[in-house]
């Protein structure tokens, strides 16, 4: 296969994935694979084997005699994709306040300064890509790689954690508290609020799951 190929499959597995992830195709749609060939161009073959990538990570299911169809994201996905992402993230952010050089803290700091003063001007895309900016500086800056690409797996499942925490002034002002609590920790370097801004950040998200009407229960 060439570069050229495997950068389409890759792409139209990502669209497919983040369009499960968004909402965009729901709950118990059917995926027909030669429609979506034509959609993109590409043979029945290779849609049928990003299915099946999509099937091992449990957003669609395969039914005899059916085909393919949408399984989408439970609750307990989310709280679980959360755990995973608080225990990682506090051992890479660990990692990162003892070794990093003071360069990188101060332009983490900076980062989730812009973030707070955009959050305050009703400026939430612009805010989540200093909050983008701010990990790529810890992630670039902790011997911790391999939890590194572990986290950088499940970023769509956080994009829509993070989304679904603005829907109103509440989680607003929540997340500037929070984003607050960033600041301080690594202004002190301390490890042990690590721990507290972690748990704060990812039971949030898990709480606006429990309450979202996108999420239903696992049966």
């Amino acid at each position: 296969m060439t570069l050229k190929r495997v950068e389409l499959r890759q792409r139209i597995y990502t669209e497919i994935k983040e369009n499960i992830i968004c909402g965009k195709y729901v709950r118990g749609q059917r995926l027909i694979e030669t429609q979506i060939a034509t959609e993109y161009g590409v043979n029945k073959a290779n849609i049928h084997e990003i299915l099946l990538m999509l099937q091992k990570e449990e957003l669609v299911r395969y039914e005899p005699m059916k085909g393919f169809s949408v399984q989408g994201i439970f609750r307990e996905d989310i709280q679980e994709i959360a755990k995973i992402r608080e225990v990682l993230e506090n051992a890479i952010f660990e990692d990162f306040l003892t070794n990093a050089d003071q360069t990188a803290v101060d332009q983490a700091k900076l980062f989730t300064q812009r973030k707070i003063a955009l959050l305050k001007a009703g400026l939430k895309e612009e805010a989540h890509k200093e909050t983008l900016s701010t990990f790529e500086i810890v992630y670039a800056n902790t011997s911790y790689q391999r939890m590194v690409n572990i986290l950088r797996m499940y970023r769509e499942y956080v994009d829509l954690m993070i989304h679904q925490a603005f829907e109103g002034p509440d989680d607003v002002s929540m997340t500037i508290q929070n984003s607050t609590l960033l600041y301080e920790v690594l202004e002190k370097r301390d490890i042990e609020m690590v721990k507290q801004w972690t748990h704060i950040r990812y039971q949030n998200a898990v709480n606006k799951a429990k309450l979202s009407k996108s999420f239903q229960e696992r049966t």
